[in-house]
């Protein structure tokens, strides 16, 4: 078994598919970066966006992203950054997400600034696609009938084998010695 398949995502049966593809991409190891409760607002098809906040709440429902910054490479943080001001989908760094499954989805990682601090999210149509492929409201509404909650997680991971279509030539100039940025993202009952 590969680093990456062993990796910190355990040996849950249900992850077989995305410890496969990241096999096959000769990825790093993931490495947990962020967690946090699964709010409704995440999961509207018309906001396309889960929100990461860069400060955690007091009683943790909001994850703490300081892992997320801290697996950034310099580069990666100013174009996470880049195109503050200008429309959405000029903003932030393309990046490959995966789900359990191993299926792929394009989205953009960017940074929201904010008299009370700031924020990541993952946007796009990508997102768009990842809730309703993994139909995650109806599966937060039935957590919530049963008096549970989704927690999301995001596992960063590198690749030398990661391509994103369109990425801009100087996106890949710049890579990180490792590779491009991955991500899983894995939804886990909690509590």
């Amino acid at each position: 078994m590969s680093p990456a398949a062993a990796g910190g995502l355990g040996e849950d049966a249900g992850l077989a598919g995305l410890r496969d593809v990241l096999a096959a991409l000769g990825a790093t190891a993931p490495r947990l970066v962020y967690a946090k409760k699964l709010n409704r607002s995440d999961v509207i098809v018309s906001q396309a966006r889960l929100l990461i906040p860069c400060r955690g709440a007091s009683d943790g429902d909001d994850g703490d992203a300081r892992g997320l910054t801290a697996f950034l490479a310099a580069d990666e943080k100013n174009r996470v950054r880049a195109g503050r001001g200008l429309p959405f989908y000029l903003q932030g760094m393309e990046v490959l997400a995966f789900d359990r499954h191993g299926r792929r989805f394009g989205m953009t990682l960017g940074e929201v600034r904010s008299i009370r601090g700031g924020c990541y999210r993952l946007f796009g149509g990508g997102w768009g696609h990842f809730v309703g492929d993994n139909q995650l409201a109806e599966a937060l509404a039935a957590a919530k009938e049963a008096g549970r909650e989704l927690e999301v997680e995001l596992w960063a991971f590198r690749s030398a084998e990661l391509r994103l279509p369109g990425r801009r030539r100087a996106e890949a100039a710049d890579q990180h010695p490792d590779g491009a940025l991955g991500v899983a993202i894995l939804i886990r009952n909690r509590g």
